[in-house]
């Protein structure tokens, strides 16, 4: 004996049912999303002031928008990314992208009022852990310190004062690439005011 097929049980049930379950979950990642991201943003926020207060000791932590038009250069793989200046006119903090060879890395480079780098800081990469890390160890970024300018973007042309990281020049070069462009930056705002 034959069963008839019935069309709504067998084929538009289970897409109905399919398409229920999608805009259920899409509804509660939508509300997850909403409820966690004031979160993070005020976390991130956080880690950051937290970072700049680090890397100009003399600020006392107070910090504002600099306001100012950010540096970019090589067509757009290394730019600044925000500028601080601290209240007390102690100095700035910039953070900088830079093109690393994992993507992209993120520094945030402390100068203060005489243009003398203060501290470095990676915030963020994608960098192979152990190979291109170790251009963020801060031994190395401790050689930027006490440096009023850079003759070059290219870490190549510091060789007698800032030495690269054997094994991982793209990622040390990325890190040299974003203290040139915070500095540039420092001087295209003709210092701290």
């Amino acid at each position: 004996m034959e069963t008839k097929s019935n069309a709504f049980k067998d084929f538009i049930s289970p897409i109905l049912v399919l398409v229920i379950i999608c805009f259920v979950v899409t509804f509660l990642l939508a509300f997850v999303y909403g409820v966690t991201k004031p979160i993070i943003d005020e976390n991130t926020a956080a880690a950051a002031s937290e970072a700049r207060s680090a890397l100009l000791e003399e600020a006392d932590g107070k910090f504002s928008d600099a306001g100012a038009e950010l540096v970019t250069y090589e067509e757009k793989k290394v730019y600044a990314t925000e500028c601080y200046t601290a209240d007390n006119g102690s100095g700035m903090v910039v953070t900088v992208e830079s093109n690393s060879y994992g993507g992209l890395l993120t520094a945030m480079v402390g100068i203060n009022k005489d243009g003398e780098i203060t501290g470095v800081q990676i915030t963020d990469h994608a960098d192979t852990p152990g190979v291109g890390t170790k251009a963020q160890d801060p031994a190395h970024l401790s050689q930027y310190e006490g440096h009023t300018e850079l003759a070059s973007d290219n870490i190549k042309a510091h060789a007698d004062d800032i030495v690269e990281v054997t094994g991982a020049s793209v990622s040390s070069g990325a890190v040299h690439k974003a203290v040139y462009c915070a500095l540039e930056q420092f001087k295209a705002m003709g210092g701290v005011k």
